[in-house]
Formats: structure tokens, sequence, C-alpha cells
């Protein structure tokens, strides 16, 4: 099957509204599961899930395990408590950060479907001005439109409830490249995943390929975890973002990547004494640059101390693998994420040409 970027463009523009707004916060992320399971081709692949429900679809071969991981869930919330008045006071599920929180719009998910809520702070602007920015989720609080608890419960909102913020799927630019939703970490690479997974249904790999969709990445590679104790892979590629720190008032010597430069090739995260990190293996890097060199891929370089994807949890668990990432160029990351879609088309032709180079 040939790489066809202009069908691939379409599909992506098509799809990646519907995986984005799947609500899949970690350890509830089943809506994505699903969206990602009617994406998939439906012959050629054995589909799985394993017990912490990350969605594992094997194409057999008698070459080595090559394990290909994007992760479903995206950073939420928890509500801990409702009180008296309706109010919900929450804790976060991963990542998010006060700053992000004012005045925005969330979507509760309870046993009986999605409930909208807004969130806040006691200090909103009016009629009490917030002067300082907090650092806590402690005075932030969902409002549902409930005047008590009672009408909290009767609509199902309730105590250990998950929450996720709301953002619409949008096409920015003259040319309408670049896109911006919620949760194109990690949704936009689950679109590569399933790309790819479409793109090598009808070819005869040397690989003993897996496409694992794992869960609980946001909250320390979990679902990953458990799946590389189970397949014993001996490669493994993380599909993940990058920051983009191409942004107003960022110095040069702080760069990171930068959107239109291409796709992002993994050589270290979280490395600063952490136990959790990954130092990519160099035969994997330089394979990848010389992918990208013969068929002129655009490509950049991550190494950055800080962050960490499936791969830093899969390289030492079941006797270890032979791992690395690539990563697409991301702003605003754990908050309003946008990316260019050339960058994401590179990823996924990289990723590809790799796949099929492995013997």
């Amino acid at each position: 099957m040939e790489f066809n970027r202009g069908v691939l463009e379409a599909e992506f523009r098509e799809m990646i509204g519907t995986l984005c707004s799947a609500c899949a916060p970690s350890g509830f992320e089943g809506e994505a599961a699903d969206v990602v399971r009617s994406f998939l081709p439906q012959k050629g692949y054995e589909l799985s899930t394993d017990r912490l429900r990350n969605l594992i679809v094997h194409k057999p071969g008698k070459g080595p395990k090559v394990a290909v991981v994007a992760h479903l869930d995206e950073i939420g919330l928890i509500i801990r408590t409702v009180d008296s008045r309706g109010f919900c006071w929450i804790e976060t599920l991963a990542g998010l950060q006060p700053q992000q929180l004012f005045g925005k719009h969330v979507i509760v998910l309870t046993e009986k479907g999605h409930v909208d809520g807004v969130v806040n702070n006691v200090k909103p602007g009016r009629p009490a001005p917030c002067t300082q920015m907090p650092t806590t989720l402690e005075d932030f609080f969902i409002d549902v439109g409930a005047f008590s608890r009672e009408d909290a419960l009767a609509m199902g909102v309730e105590p250990g409830c998950a929450v996720v913020m709301d953002y619409p799927t949008v096409f920015l630019g003259k040319d309408k490249l670049t896109v911006a939703g919620k949760a194109l970490d990690d949704r936009a690479c689950d679109w590569q995943l399933i790309e790819l997974t479409k793109l090598l249904a009808d070819e005869r790999l040397d690989a003993d390929f897996y496409a694992i969709f794992s869960t609980q990445e946001e909250v320390g590679g979990r679902g990953a975890i458990v799946a590389a104790q189970n397949i014993r892979p001996d490669y493994v590629i993380a599909l993940d973002m990058s920051l983009s720190t191409d942004l107003p008032c960022m110095a040069e010597k702080q760069m990171i990547n930068a959107m239109r430069s291409g796709t992002s090739i993994k050589v270290m995260d979280r490395s600063r004494g952490a136990a959790c990190g990954l130092i990519a293996d160099p035969d994997v890097v330089g394979s990848m640059k010389a992918i990208c060199r013969e068929h002129g891929i655009a490509y950049q370089i991550e190494a950055y101390a800080a962050g960490a994807t499936d791969a830093s949890v899969m390289q030492t668990r079941g006797g270890g693998s032979v791992a690395g990432g690539i990563q697409i160029p991301m702003r605003y990351v754990h908050s309003y994420e946008t990316a260019y879609i050339p960058d994401i088309l590179d990823g996924l032709e990289l990723l590809w040409r790799w796949v099929r180079s492995v013997r």
C-alpha cells in the first residue's frame, strides 16, 4: 500500500473530531477505546483487551515482536464531594493546572450519561476578584446547575465521577493546516496508530506486530507496564506529543521542538535522577534519521529532561525492550492543544517505513 498524503490528510480531518470528543480521562478510557475500535480494519488482526483495559491489536509474524503504543487517556478531574448546595468539589486526575480551570466548560461522566458543567473558583472575578494565581485546586468547584446535593445526585453526579474539559476541534490558519482541540495528546497519535494498522493490514511483515492503545498513561504508564509484561516486546515505539516551544517570549536556548518543522524523534526525556524516563536506543534513533533523510521526511530531535511516555516504562519491563519514540510537536499541551497536520503526517510516514524495516 502506498503512502498517499492527500488521502491520509482527508481521513485525519474526518476522524480527529470524533477521536478528540471521546471523554476518556485516566482510568475511564472506555469511550475512546470504543471509538478507536470502530475505526480499525475489519481483517488481518487479532483484537484483545487485558486487565488494565488496554486495547491490543496483533498482526502475528515470525520475526521480532514490535510494539507501537499510543495512549487512550486524557487529563481530567474527579469529584471528591458534593456539598449541600449542589456544588462539586474536585481533585486532579492527571495533569490539569489551576490556570486552565477558570470559567471552563466540563463534562461529568456519570452512570446516567454525560452531564454538562462549568468549573470555576470561589473568586471568579466578580464580585470577588482573584489577584493571585491559585497553586492548588482547593478553591475550584463545578456547577452542574444543581441547587442541592439531592439535585446533583438525581442527575447522577456523585463523588467518584470523572470529569473532562471540553474544547471543540477546530482548524486554524488560511490553509486550515493547524488543528486545535481537546486531548490531541494523545488522540492525534491514536489516529496515527489506527492508520498504521490500515496501511499494514494487507502487508506481510517480518515483525510480529502489536498496536497497543494503552490506558492510564497520564498517571504513570500503568496500562503500558502491564502490556509490556504480558507481551514482552523486542522493540517498543511510543507515539506522543513533544512540547512545541515556538512561542512568544521563549528564548532560543529554551527551544525543544517547533510546529511546521516536521516530526520529532525522541532521544531523551525525564532523566534528572528519575527512575521513570527514556534514553532512546541509538540504533533506533539512527535508523529513523536515515529513513527521514532517504525519503525526504522533515524531522527534528527531542532531547528534554522532563516528561515521559509509555516507552519509558515499557523499556525495562518484560525482560527489556529496544525503545524509542516518535512525537508530534504540540503547543499548549494539556490545555487547548494545537498541532500542524503535515507534522502529524511526517510522523506517520516515518513510523510506517520504520516498522516495515524491522527484521
